[in-house]
Protein backbone atom coordinates (compact mmCIF):
# COMPACT_ATOMS: atom_id res chain seq x y z
CA UNK A 1 0.00 0.00 0.00
CA UNK A 2 1.28 3.52 -0.80
CA UNK A 3 2.23 5.63 2.20
CA UNK A 4 2.82 9.21 3.20
CA UNK A 5 6.45 9.45 4.30
CA UNK A 6 8.18 12.21 6.25
CA UNK A 7 11.98 12.23 6.26
CA UNK A 8 13.39 14.97 8.50
CA UNK A 9 16.81 16.24 9.58
CA UNK A 10 18.77 19.44 10.16
CA UNK A 11 20.09 21.49 7.26
CA UNK A 12 23.02 20.12 5.27
CA UNK A 13 22.18 16.58 6.34
CA UNK A 14 21.65 15.20 2.82
CA UNK A 15 17.84 15.38 2.53
CA UNK A 16 17.81 16.87 -0.97
CA UNK A 17 20.59 14.51 -2.06
CA UNK A 18 18.47 11.56 -0.97
CA UNK A 19 15.46 12.95 -2.82
CA UNK A 20 17.44 13.35 -6.03
CA UNK A 21 18.80 9.82 -5.69
CA UNK A 22 15.27 8.42 -5.37
CA UNK A 23 14.21 10.43 -8.43
CA UNK A 24 17.17 9.02 -10.36
CA UNK A 25 16.33 5.46 -9.34
CA UNK A 26 12.71 5.74 -10.46
CA UNK A 27 13.46 7.49 -13.74
CA UNK A 28 16.73 5.99 -14.92
CA UNK A 29 16.71 2.55 -13.36
CA UNK A 30 12.97 1.84 -13.55
CA UNK A 31 11.86 4.16 -16.36
CA UNK A 32 8.95 5.44 -14.26
CA UNK A 33 7.38 8.89 -14.04
CA UNK A 34 7.91 10.90 -10.86
CA UNK A 35 7.02 14.40 -9.73
CA UNK A 36 9.80 16.28 -7.93
CA UNK A 37 8.41 19.47 -6.39
CA UNK A 38 8.77 22.01 -3.59
CA UNK A 39 6.66 24.80 -2.05
CA UNK A 40 6.63 28.07 -4.00
CA UNK A 41 7.62 29.94 -0.83
CA UNK A 42 11.09 28.37 -1.02
CA UNK A 43 12.78 30.75 -3.44
CA UNK A 44 16.27 29.34 -2.99
CA UNK A 45 17.57 28.21 -6.39
CA UNK A 46 14.38 29.59 -7.96
CA UNK A 47 12.39 26.65 -9.37
CA UNK A 48 15.06 24.01 -8.80
CA UNK A 49 15.88 21.43 -6.14
CA UNK A 50 19.57 21.57 -5.31
CA UNK A 51 21.95 19.42 -3.31
CA UNK A 52 25.62 19.96 -2.53
CA UNK A 53 28.13 17.11 -2.44
CA UNK A 54 31.62 18.32 -1.69
CA UNK A 55 32.27 21.20 -4.04
CA UNK A 56 29.71 20.05 -6.59
CA UNK A 57 26.04 20.98 -6.86
CA UNK A 58 23.31 18.70 -8.13
CA UNK A 59 20.33 20.49 -9.61
CA UNK A 60 16.94 19.41 -10.89
CA UNK A 61 14.14 21.62 -12.15
CA UNK A 62 10.89 21.17 -10.24
CA UNK A 63 7.96 19.76 -12.16
CA UNK A 64 5.95 22.54 -10.52
CA UNK A 65 5.99 24.75 -7.43
CA UNK A 66 3.35 24.02 -4.80
CA UNK A 67 0.80 26.72 -4.01
CA UNK A 68 -0.75 26.81 -0.54
CA UNK A 69 -4.43 26.71 -1.51
CA UNK A 70 -6.70 23.83 -0.50
CA UNK A 71 -6.95 21.08 -3.14
CA UNK A 72 -4.25 22.74 -5.29
CA UNK A 73 -1.65 20.00 -4.89
CA UNK A 74 -4.16 17.17 -5.23
CA UNK A 75 -5.63 18.68 -8.40
CA UNK A 76 -2.15 19.18 -9.89
CA UNK A 77 -1.12 15.57 -9.29
CA UNK A 78 -4.43 14.46 -10.82
CA UNK A 79 -3.20 16.00 -14.09
CA UNK A 80 -0.34 13.45 -14.15
CA UNK A 81 -2.04 10.03 -13.88
CA UNK A 82 1.15 8.21 -14.88
CA UNK A 83 2.97 9.39 -11.73
CA UNK A 84 4.49 6.60 -9.63
CA UNK A 85 5.73 8.73 -6.72
CA UNK A 86 5.63 12.36 -5.56
CA UNK A 87 8.83 13.72 -4.01
CA UNK A 88 8.59 16.95 -2.02
CA UNK A 89 11.63 18.96 -0.93
CA UNK A 90 11.54 21.65 1.80
CA UNK A 91 8.30 20.13 3.07
CA UNK A 92 8.38 22.22 6.24
CA UNK A 93 6.99 25.06 4.10
CA UNK A 94 3.86 23.14 3.12
CA UNK A 95 0.56 24.49 4.38
CA UNK A 96 -1.89 22.43 6.41
CA UNK A 97 -4.00 22.16 3.25
CA UNK A 98 -1.02 20.86 1.28
CA UNK A 99 -0.37 18.09 3.82
CA UNK A 100 -4.00 16.99 3.73
CA UNK A 101 -3.70 16.95 -0.07
CA UNK A 102 -0.67 14.66 0.33
CA UNK A 103 -2.82 12.33 2.42
CA UNK A 104 -5.51 12.38 -0.27
CA UNK A 105 -2.96 11.61 -2.99
CA UNK A 106 -1.81 8.56 -1.03
CA UNK A 107 -5.23 7.23 -0.05
CA UNK A 108 -7.33 8.15 -3.08
CA UNK A 109 -4.86 8.11 -5.97
CA UNK A 110 -2.71 5.29 -4.54
CA UNK A 111 0.48 7.26 -5.18
CA UNK A 112 3.17 7.36 -2.46
CA UNK A 113 4.34 10.80 -1.32
CA UNK A 114 7.80 11.20 0.21
CA UNK A 115 8.41 14.51 1.98
CA UNK A 116 11.81 15.82 3.08
CA UNK A 117 12.14 18.73 5.48
CA UNK A 118 13.04 20.30 8.79
CA UNK A 119 11.10 19.69 11.99
CA UNK A 120 11.54 23.16 13.55
CA UNK A 121 12.84 26.62 12.76
CA UNK A 122 15.74 28.67 14.16
CA UNK A 123 13.58 29.72 17.13
CA UNK A 124 12.77 26.14 18.11
CA UNK A 125 9.22 26.65 16.80
CA UNK A 126 7.53 23.98 14.65
CA UNK A 127 6.83 24.64 11.00
CA UNK A 128 3.23 24.29 9.83
CA UNK A 129 4.12 21.65 7.24
CA UNK A 130 6.21 19.59 9.63
CA UNK A 131 3.55 19.76 12.33
CA UNK A 132 0.92 18.21 10.09
CA UNK A 133 3.33 15.71 8.57
CA UNK A 134 4.16 14.44 12.05
CA UNK A 135 0.42 14.15 12.63
CA UNK A 136 -0.56 12.40 9.37
CA UNK A 137 2.49 10.66 7.90
CA UNK A 138 2.42 6.86 8.18
CA UNK A 139 6.18 6.49 8.02
CA UNK A 140 8.37 9.02 9.88
CA UNK A 141 12.13 8.72 9.99
CA UNK A 142 15.12 10.91 10.69
CA UNK A 143 17.46 11.04 7.72
CA UNK A 144 20.72 9.35 8.63
CA UNK A 145 23.06 12.25 9.07
CA UNK A 146 26.63 13.03 9.93
CA UNK A 147 25.82 16.66 10.67
CA UNK A 148 28.06 17.52 13.60
CA UNK A 149 27.83 20.57 15.84
CA UNK A 150 31.06 22.44 15.27
CA UNK A 151 30.56 24.59 18.36
CA UNK A 152 30.63 21.67 20.80
CA UNK A 153 33.80 20.86 22.71
CA UNK A 154 33.60 17.28 21.41
CA UNK A 155 31.86 15.76 18.36
CA UNK A 156 28.11 16.00 19.00
CA UNK A 157 25.20 15.31 16.69
CA UNK A 158 23.44 18.44 15.41
CA UNK A 159 19.68 18.27 15.91
CA UNK A 160 18.51 21.91 15.47
CA UNK A 161 19.35 24.83 13.22
CA UNK A 162 20.61 28.22 14.36
CA UNK A 163 20.20 31.35 12.24
CA UNK A 164 23.19 33.66 11.85
CA UNK A 165 22.90 37.22 10.58
CA UNK A 166 26.29 38.73 9.77
CA UNK A 167 27.76 35.79 11.68
CA UNK A 168 25.79 36.50 14.88
CA UNK A 169 23.19 33.99 16.24
CA UNK A 170 19.66 35.45 16.28
CA UNK A 171 16.42 34.11 17.72
CA UNK A 172 13.93 36.73 16.58
CA UNK A 173 12.53 37.42 13.15
CA UNK A 174 10.27 35.91 10.53
CA UNK A 175 10.20 32.17 10.13
CA UNK A 176 11.00 32.25 6.43
CA UNK A 177 14.35 33.77 5.53
CA UNK A 178 16.26 32.10 2.70
CA UNK A 179 19.91 31.28 3.33
CA UNK A 180 22.32 33.45 1.39
CA UNK A 181 20.05 36.50 1.29
CA UNK A 182 20.33 39.53 3.62
CA UNK A 183 23.51 38.06 5.16
CA UNK A 184 21.54 35.10 6.55
CA UNK A 185 23.21 31.74 7.12
CA UNK A 186 22.10 28.64 9.04
CA UNK A 187 24.26 26.37 11.16
CA UNK A 188 23.28 22.90 12.47
CA UNK A 189 24.03 22.72 16.19
CA UNK A 190 23.39 20.48 19.18
CA UNK A 191 20.45 21.17 21.47
CA UNK A 192 22.82 22.20 24.30
CA UNK A 193 24.58 24.78 22.15
CA UNK A 194 21.23 26.05 20.87
CA UNK A 195 19.79 26.44 24.39
CA UNK A 196 22.96 28.05 25.76
CA UNK A 197 22.81 30.67 23.00
CA UNK A 198 19.02 31.01 23.27
CA UNK A 199 19.09 31.74 27.01
CA UNK A 200 22.09 34.04 26.66
CA UNK A 201 20.08 36.04 24.14
CA UNK A 202 17.32 36.47 26.74
CA UNK A 203 14.73 34.34 24.95
CA UNK A 204 13.81 31.93 27.72
CA UNK A 205 10.79 29.98 26.49
CA UNK A 206 9.82 32.50 23.89
CA UNK A 207 10.07 36.15 23.15
CA UNK A 208 8.86 38.96 20.95
CA UNK A 209 9.03 37.42 17.49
Amino acid sequence: MPKLYFRYAVMNAGKSTQLLQIAHDYEVNNNEKILAVKPASDTKADNCIIARIGGDMLRRKCDFLIQKEENWLYDEVMKHPETKVVLIDEAQFLSRENVFDCARIVTQLNVPVICFGLKCDFRGEPFEGSTYLFALAQDIEEVTTRAICRRSSKPTKATVNMRLVNGVPVFRGGQLSIEGKNNVLYEPVSLKVFMDMFIKDGNKYGGDY
